[in-house]
């Protein structure tokens, strides 16, 4: 009995030091400060949000020519180049017919060959009669332009209506949308819309809708809309030029004062395809949020609901941050 006695003791004592220590171990727990994560916020705003139809294409303009040859002949004067620019009537090219080159031609060959004073002066006098008689067909600029294209070189012999060069009117330069049909019902004329030009270091350009083509492209399914830039400076202006493509946003509805938050606080779960937010209380502990949203644009999102304004909300530090962290709000240049 003896020894049952003090076998039991033992085991008794055991469990009592390591009941001590545990207890001993949890208090040391409980005092210990838990670690906070460092964040960066933004408040829960309200401001206007522009519902848009967004939409590729490129730049073109409504002045455009091909310039043809009005007849057959040589090109005696080439003087329209590829950035050339031309006033209305300007002379651009002047084309000798094939009659009239083949008497100068004629009298050329004349003086080549003669081999008195008296032949060389019958033959110049009858190439500068051929030259005068026969002043070739002018061809002028019918608008103010630039030279895009030039096919043709001076001296070249060319048929009736062959394609000269290109002038364009760079001051009706305007933007091609390539509008899906089943967006076209929220388009109309004069809508505003903002031009970005990726070429152009994403310049953001002004514009209006002026037109929308009446015919749809079989293959892809989408209708053209023109649309006119505005408020363009003159630097802007000739910045422009033709087939540059880009992306149009065309306002079709304004959200007045609706609540947004940065679109960095906006978490999305692809599996669910639902959107949560993670918000900071009183308390520095943060918290996670399902949310609905409205319009999402490149720097802000619309939120219709699980959020009220003035929230604070996690921009950066915000994925996959546990429920109930205890966070602490960074400065902006703090990194």
């Amino acid at each position: 009995m003896k020894n049952i006695f003090l076998i039991l003791s033992f085991v008794f004592g055991v469990i009592f030091i390591q009941s001590c220590k545990k207890s001993s171990q949890d208090d040391n727990e409980e005092q210990q400060p838990k670690a906070t994560v460092a964040v960066l916020t933004d408040r829960v705003k309200t401001s206007d949000v522009a519902v848009t139809v967004n939409a590729t294409g490129m730049t073109d303009a409504s002045r455009k020519e091909k310039v043809l040859a009005p007849a057959a002949g040589w090109i005696a004067s080439l003087k329209a180049l590829e950035g050339t620019a031309f006033t209305t009537g300007q002379v651009m090219a002047v084309i000798r017919p094939k009659e009239a080159q083949a008497a100068i031609v004629g009298a050329e060959a004349l003086l080549r060959s003669a081999q008195t004073e008296a032949q060389k002066i019958e033959a110049q006098h009858a190439l500068t009669l051929a030259q005068e008689s026969q002043p070739g067909i002018v061809v002028r600029a019918k608008f103010d332009g630039i030279v895009a294209t030039r096919n043709v070189m001076e001296g070249e012999l060319v048929a009736e209506n062959t394609e000269l060069f290109t002038l364009i009117d760079l001051s009706t330069t305007n933007f091609i949308a390539d509008v899906p049909l089943q967006l076209l019902p929220k388009i109309h004329i004069k809508q505003q819309a903002s031009v970005i030009l990726e070429s152009l270091t994403k310049k953001k350009y002004d514009a209006n809708v002026e037109a929308i083509n009446p015919q749809s492209d079989a293959q892809s399914q989408t209708v053209k809309v023109r649309l006119k830039f505005s408020n363009l400076t003159s630097s802007g202006r000739r910045e422009l030029k033709t087939d540059i493509m880009g992306t149009v946003h065309i306002i079709t509805a304004v959200h007045r004062q609706a609540l947004t938050i940065p679109r960095s606080a906006l978490l999305r779960d692809d599996e669910n395809e639902t959107y949560s937010a993670v918000i900071v209380n009183a308390d520095s502990l943060a918290h996670i949020r399902p949310v609905t949203v409205g319009v999402i644009m490149d720097s802000i999102v619309e939120i219709t609901g699980g959020l009220e304004k003035g929230m604070t909300v996690i921009t950066r530090g915000n994925y996959a941050l546990p429920d109930s962290t205890r966070v602490s709000i960074e400065t902006q240049g703090s990194r």
